[in-house]
């Protein structure tokens, strides 16, 4: 009787997780055809996981001493404690969660000055955005050093609409914009097949 209940059990959590995983390709297609963020998803807490703190420690180690930091997509602001010392953290998200958060939706401009910062984080959250090079032609040339995860299409052969990411590029494509807006890789490393980048202005 256990292993029949338990089996059961298995089953509607397996339909559950199909069902959940179905709703979320049909909304980022969507989200695709009218290029719109996923505002409804990032207002749950629960999508922000702490499996990606690992990520997040390997990055605030890639950050210089005394920075001037902005990051994009903060959501609870692990890297605050992970900078090294002499650092100033600012954080910036799509959802406003206190007010020394600057709400700021990547998939438009920039809504404020980036004269005061010389370092941009981005930690998981370039997959939700349409135009990276967009995105980079806002930072050159106030920003001096980035620190960036993505993972390309190239290297992670996840299902990108199952997670529902919103662009596509390949790690030659980022480089590319990279490149465009004079920034050079000075520290690149993998986890799980996500690739991180510190960049440099040249």
């Amino acid at each position: 009787m256990k292993k029949l209940i338990r089996f059961l059990s298995n089953k509607i959590r397996a339909a559950k997780h199909r069902r959940k995983i179905s709703r979320q390709v049909r909304i980022t297609r969507k989200l695709k055809a009218g290029k719109k963020t996923d505002y409804e998803r990032w207002q749950a807490e629960e999508h922000l996981f702490q499996d990606w703190n690992e990520r997040t420690c390997i990055m605030g180690n890639m950050v210089e001493p005394d920075s001037k930091v902005i990051e994009f997509g903060a959501g609870n602001m692990v890297l605050r404690d992970l900078l090294p010392e002499g650092c100033e953290y600012t954080p910036s998200d799509l959802i406003q969660r206190n007010p020394s958060v600057l709400k700021c939706d990547l998939n438009k401009k920039i809504p404020f000055d980036l004269a005061g910062f010389d370092t941009a984080v981005f930690s998981g959250v370039l997959e939700y955005v349409y135009d990276i090079a967009f995105v980079f032609a806002q930072l050159n040339p106030k920003i001096k050093k980035v620190v960036l995860s993505y993972s390309c299409t190239d290297i992670s052969k996840a299902n990108r609409l199952e997670n529902g990411w919103l662009s596509d590029y390949t790690k030659g494509e980022l480089m590319e914009i990279f490149d465009s807006n004079s920034y050079k890789i000075v520290e690149y490393r993998e986890w799980r097949n996500q690739s991180i980048f510190k960049l440099l202005k040249r």
